[in-house]
C-alpha cells in the first residue's frame, strides 16, 4: 500500500511535443557537430576553444537526450 501511494500521481509529460522531438534532436546534433568542427580547426586561442567546446558539448548532449526521447525512452 505504501509503494502504491508513492507511485500515484500524474503521468509524465515531455517538455517538447513528441512531433517536435526528432527535428529538435537533429537540429541540436547539427549545431553540436558544427561547433565541434570549429573547435577542431581553432588554434592558439584558448578562450575561443573553450567556448566552442562548451557549446558543442551542450548541444550534442541535449541532442542525444532529445533523440532518445524521440525514440520513446524517457531517462
Amino acid at each position: 500500500d505504501e509503494v502504491d501511494a508513492l507511485w500515484a500521481g500524474e503521468a509524465f509529460a515531455p517538455v517538447f511535443a513528441r512531433s517536435m522531438q526528432p527535428a529538435l534532436a537533429v537540429l541540436c546534433m547539427t549545431v553540436g557537430l558544427v561547433y565541434a568542427a570549429k573547435y577542431a580547426v581553432t588554434r592558439r586561442d584558448a578562450g575561443r576553444e573553450a567556448l566552442y567546446a562548451a557549446v558543442a558539448s551542450a548541444a550534442l548532449g541535449l541532442g542525444a537526450v532529445v533523440g532518445v526521447q524521440a525514440l520513446g525512452l524517457y531517462l
